[in-house]
């Protein structure tokens, strides 16, 4: 995360914040935590004070995303079936989506895609580990929220930065530096800090964009997720803004071992896009 102090950054955030405030059900949410007494019920009570997610949660509990086999018709029912973890997970991811929406230079919805799949792959990495399974998904659906809130607060400076790098053949980060004087890793990271996510998801939302050699801890939830977005990338996708580039390799962990095992339970890639689908489908709109 930004370490010098930047007044433009600063003013940002506060616009954001300002017009695009956090839901009260996120913020709930992100408060109560897992194992406390009444845990579940505080998230169910929470939930259902809100018609709209409401419906949203209950159209994806009974979705092709989970493919439970019983029909879910309470927030109660969904948070004891599905767990605690699946059911907050959701419920930040489609909150921000809401808050988030899209602006004038990206595509929502391809944006917003490609999001929930390095989400989904990188729940894979979490589950082939053990580690961090409560928070990788939500840290791969939520780490482009940095560009999603500059395409809606300053999409003719974030145009211009993508202009710069396709004409110079510059990383985007390099070319946000020089254009806007920080990067969409920093909005986002800046973000999630005002929105007191938890540290490794706000640490994930900020470093989302740094070499995979580079990463301190393999199996941190940083990790975790700029290891998916190269798996996704190596398949083609991304949020429809990158400038378009060779795709990379996927790395040899997907073919093999734990991490294989666990992607073929979620039906591979396919499987993991049909999942995409599904989750978009319930909770926009």
């Amino acid at each position: 995360m930004p370490v010098d102090p930047n007044p433009e950054l600063d003013m940002l955030i506060a616009e954001v914040a300002e017009l695009r405030p956090l839901p009260a059900v996120a913020v709930r949410a992100l408060e109560i935590a897992e194992g406390e007494q009444f845990s579940a019920h505080e998230l169910a009570q929470a939930i259902s004070a809100d018609q709209a997610l409401t419906a949203k949660l209950l159209r994806l509990s009974n979705s092709a995303y989970y493919g439970f086999p019983r029909r879910i018709t309470t927030v109660r029912d969904a948070v004891v079936l599905l767990g605690f973890r699946a059911v907050r997970s959701a419920t930040l991811a489609s909150c921000v989506i809401d808050t988030l929406p899209g602006g004038a230079v990206m595509d929502p919805t391809t944006a917003w895609k490609y999001s929930v799949t390095v989400g989904l792959l990188a729940e894979v990495l979490a589950r082939a580990t053990q580690t961090h399974q409560d928070e990788a998904f939500t840290a791969g659906v939520l780490h482009n929220i940095g560009r999603l809130a500059l395409d809606q607060h300053r999409p003719r400076e974030l145009q211009a930065s993508r202009n710069l790098a396709r004409q110079q053949a510059l990383p985007m980060p390099e070319a946000q530096r020089l254009t806007l004087g920080y990067t969409d890793a920093d909005v986002g990271g800046a973000l999630a800090m005002h929105w007191n996510f938890p540290e490794p998801l706000a640490d994930a939302v900020a470093h989302h964009h740094l070499d995979v050699n580079a990463l301190p801890d393999p199996r941190s939830v940083t990790a975790f997720v700029v290891r998916a977005r190269l798996f996704a990338r190596s398949h083609g996708l991304n949020d429809g803004f990158d400038v378009p580039e060779e795709r990379p390799r996927p790395d040899s962990e997907w073919a093999s071992g734990r991490v294989s095992t666990a992607l073929n339970q979620s039906g591979g890639i396919d499987g993991i896009l049909e999942r995409v689908s599904a989750f978009m489908q319930s909770t926009r709109g």
